[in-house]
């Protein structure tokens, strides 16, 4: 992975970290999903209310 490309991952989980940004995930809690689509890039994710927690999931490769 590029310096590039894991800068602006570290970008995005930090914005990921902001509910406006993240808007609403799957009732349940569930997991979300957000392309860096520059980079050919889509991470899981999952947002835990209670501890304010944002955990890496997955980092894939689009196909």
């Amino acid at each position: 992975m590029s310096a590039e490309a894991f800068g602006e991952l570290q970008g995005a989980l930090e914005r990921l970290g902001d509910a406006s940004v993240r808007g609403p995930l799957p009732e349940g809690g569930g997991a979300g999903h957000h392309r860096l689509s520059r980079h050919g890039l889509v991470l899981g994710y999952a947002w835990d209310d209670r501890s304010r927690t944002l955990t890496l999931l997955s980092l894939e490769r689009e196909p």
